[in-house]
């Protein structure tokens, strides 16, 4: 009687802790459910914000690109211009080097005294009216070389000016071409994270389920019934209290990440409890060697 006695009582704390590790694995499944559930709002509401900025950074691509068209077309022009300046540039300085020409023959014709020149369009005219209309013409041929620099000046002004721009919208269209790359990233992350949580949440509630229908197992295993009792040569043991035991690790394991939902010691008391059991089993098909097996399942008792 002194073993039976002290066996229900050592098998009974033993059901006891188990009760209480499944109620604190009770509590973690409750917070990991509201953990859960936060994440999933935290999620859905970065999903939203990220879908309205991404649609913003559309828009500021798409304006960036049409600025950047808008410049590449002045640019062109501006260029055009700039072909066109240098062409009357250079037809100013000929026209001017060619009235050079002109004015230098006129004074040689007047300094050696010949006082009539043949200009096969207009006829003979005096040589000093010719050197006079020759000074004027020099003087609006330098006029035009002076305008077609500075119209040359101008476009080329322009055409910095605008390949500036262009190469500063390329560059504000790669970063946001790249901000938009990255936005799509992240977004694929929200969308695993959203989807991860709710794989976790079923099987997490499931599990939950299994903890307290376990709790209640042992809470009446350890209110209402002698654990341990020998009639008629048989053994009422634990094994119905690892069942449910195994049955919520098993849940447990099945969720990823969640492995470490129970402490360690009911893992630890799982293995002494299938010792007990093995050891008192025995006891019920042996009798020559009974006394000795009670003896050492007392021992591992109190070791536990």
């Amino acid at each position: 009687m002194k073993f039976i006695g002290f066996t229900e009582s050592a098998y009974r704390k033993q059901i006891v802790q188990a009760e209480n590790s499944l109620k604190w694995s009770d509590h973690t499944a409750s917070a990991g459910l509201r953990s859960l559930d936060q994440n999933i709002e935290i999620l859905t509401r970065d999903k939203r914000n990220l879908e309205r900025d991404m649609r913003a950074t559309q828009q500021t691509l798409q304006n960036l690109r049409t600025k950047r068209t808008s410049n590449e077309t002045l640019l062109r022009k501006s260029r055009d211009a700039l072909e066109v300046a240098r062409s009357n540039l250079r037809s100013a300085r000929d026209t001017l080097q060619s009235q050079k020409r002109r004015q230098n023959t006129a004074a040689f014709v007047t300094g050696v005294g010949v006082g009539l020149f043949v200009v096969p369009v207009a006829g003979w005219i005096a040589g000093s009216a010719l050197v006079i209309g020759g000074l004027k013409e020099m003087d609006e041929a330098s006029d035009a070389i002076k305008e077609a620099k500075e119209e040359e000046s101008e476009s080329e002004s322009k055409v910095d000016w605008y390949r500036n721009k262009v190469s500063f919208y390329k560059s504000k269209i790669s970063k946001t071409e790249h901000n938009i790359s990255q936005k799509h990233v992240k977004m694929q992350q929200i969308r695993t994270g959203i989807w991860n949580v709710k794989e976790q949440r079923p099987a997490l509630a499931d599990l939950q389920v299994k903890v307290r229908r376990a709790i209640h197992i042992l809470s009446i295993l350890s209110g209402r019934v002698s654990v341990v009792e020998c009639q008629t040569r048989r053994f009422i043991i634990l094994e119905p209290v690892m069942r449910v035991m195994e049955d919520v690790m098993k849940a447990t394991e099945e969720i990823t990440g969640r492995q470490l939902l129970f402490n360690g010691g009911i893992s630890r008391l799982l293995d002494v409890m299938r010792e007990n059991n093995r050891r008192l089993a025995a006891i019920c098909y042996s009798s020559n060697d009974a006394e000795d097996l009670l003896e050492t399942a007392i021992l591992n008792l109190k070791r536990s």
